[in-house]
């Protein structure tokens, strides 16, 4: 635009600027082509006007459809706060901070709050470990042993990928006080058994990122927090910090809330995971220096294109069904893959690779968490490969389960399955089933049709069947729980959480009364 602009100035006040384009020796000709020149350039101007007010009305379209979305969510939701960035094409196309990120200060979300990352933090300690096999420091494939010392001998195979991938089989530390000391937490650790054997399956695991943290800081001589900081923010201490405890004061940080459901208030959190939980769920960061670490991984600046390919390849779990990467999750969204990880509930980072899309969502509560089905929907709205096919959005489903529609949940639900084939809808399933207890908690017989609705559309879920059970107990239907107990508990083949115990002494109890 500027550009025709000029060439217009040079054609209206500068005769060597005109006969630069035109060169003839006859005036008559050199006005009539001055005059078509000067129609053309004019209606050149007009058309890329009119593109770029098309386009600005498109963006403004773009920001009004989703921020009224987002007011929609936190409503239904209860999110206290949040701030969300959508990057495509190395530009942010919508940005939005909302909400109070204190609701006792009665202090608003801006560019400064800082937000907990809470496990999605995995990301950045990751990052870590590919940036120092990049270096040559250590490999995917060497024992932790070469690097860690006093290791109980059924730990010694595992390998730096079973640490990444979940696949170690080591104990989870979260069964144990936080107050422990180093020491005793991992004597407490060594003497227990392995939960299964080195790289058979997936199985979610804090002791793993304990462990790579120690390697990192073993190998570089820096403490974890320091290695980071130096590596992936320029040293930033500002905007980007680390602390895994709730209670610590710090004054631009958004206070993390808990939903109660007896006061119907938020609570405010006092988890404290110490130093040891800086690598699985200690980082704070404002948005801001979240989008420009985005743009560093993007532009190679934190890991080059052979490292990002190996930090995003699939795990080769022994069970041939488990599917993770390394340190990051897969999600699905109508077909279109996406990598990334989500923490505490509240926190959701995805990358869409072939989509040049970006979405990270910050926020510090909630009555329902919402995480991945904002991002979904977000990414159903901003995606040039999606956005024009009109998908249902998950919040639709939500908002219908919210107002006791069920049939019509239902009906809606069964459309987005069909449109993604691929997907789990794991935030979607487990709040709506959340929903489910919620009511049946405050003895609400409407917990029936909720769990009906999951069941009919995830029929293999043992977790509704069970809530289904618990729901008939509650309404003294001793026989109906029985039975609901009963098909969860063959549903439940793997035993999940033991959980089949519990619902094995609740079927003697209800049978012995």
């Amino acid at each position: 635009m500027g550009l025709l602009i000029h060439f217009l100035k040079l054609i209206l006040f500068n005769n060597k600027g005109y006969t630069f384009f035109i060169s003839t020796s006859s005036s008559i000709k050199r006005k009539k082509m001055k005059k078509n020149l000067l129609y053309v350039l004019i209606l050149v101007i007009i058309s890329v006007s009119c593109v770029n007010k098309k386009n600005v009305e498109t963006s403004c379209n773009l920001k009004n459809n989703i921020d009224t979305y987002v007011n929609n969510v936190m409503k239904l939701h209860n999110i206290p706060g949040l701030a969300i960035s959508v990057i495509q094409n190395d530009s942010i196309i919508y940005q939005t901070y909302k909400g109070k990120s204190s609701l006792e200060q009665n202090r608003n979300v801006d560019e400064q709050t800082l937000f907990r990352m809470f496990s999605s933090t995995k990301l950045i300690t990751s990052t870590a470990v590919f940036q120092l096999i990049e270096k040559g420091k250590i490999s995917l494939n060497d024992k932790i042993s070469k690097y860690l010392n006093n290791l109980p001998l059924k730990w010694r195979d595992i390998r730096i990928n079973n640490l990444l991938s979940h696949s170690s089989g080591i104990p989870d530390m979260i069964r144990y006080k936080w107050d422990l000391t180093d020491d005793q937490l991992m004597e407490k650790l060594s003497n227990d058994e392995m939960d299964f054997e080195r790289g058979n399956q997936f199985e979610y695991n804090q002791t793993n990122y304990w462990l790579l943290s120690q390697i990192i800081e073993n190998v570089s001589g820096l403490s974890f927090a320091e290695f980071v900081l130096k590596n992936q923010f320029n040293g930033a201490y500002d905007d980007v910090l680390f602390s895994s405890n709730a209670t610590d004061d710090i004054p631009k940080r958004a206070t993390r809330y808990f939903y109660n459901y007896k006061t119907k208030e938020f609570d405010k959190d006092k988890n404290n995971s110490g130093a040891r939980g800086f690598s699985g769920n200690g980082l704070n960061i404002t948005l801001d220096e979240f989008v420009k670490w985005n743009s560093k991984l993007d532009n190679n600046e934190l890991l080059n294109s052979e490292s990002k390919k190996m930090l995003w390849t699939l795990f080769n779990y022994k069970n041939k069904t488990d599917k993770f990467l390394h340190g990051w999750g897969i999600y699905p969204v109508n077909n279109l893959k996406s990598v990334g990880f989500s923490g505490g509930n509240c926190v959701g980072f995805r990358k869409f690779l072939d989509n040049n899309t970006t979405i990270i969502l910050l926020s510090n509560g909630y009555l329902h968490p919402a995480y991945d089905i904002i991002i979904d929907d977000i990414a159903r709205m901003t995606i040039p490969e999606l956005k024009t096919k009109d998908l249902t959005l998950e919040e639709d489903i939500m908002s219908l389960v919210v107002n006791k529609e069920y049939e019509k949940a239902e009906l809606v639900f069964k459309t987005l399955i069909s449109e993604n084939l691929e997907t789990e809808f794991y935030n979607l399933k487990w709040n709506i089933n959340g929903i489910g207890n919620t009511l049946n908690y405050n003895s609400d017989f409407a917990a029936f049709d909720v769990y009906k609705i999951l069941l009919k559309t995830f029929p293999e879920w043992w977790i509704p069947q069970a809530g289904l059970a618990e729901t008939y107990e509650k309404q003294g239907d001793t026989l109906g729980a029985i039975a609901g107990y009963k098909r969860a508990i063959r549903l439940n083949e793997g035993n999940k959480w033991n959980y089949n115990d519990q619902m094995n002494a609740k079927i003697k109890e209800l049978e012995n009364n």
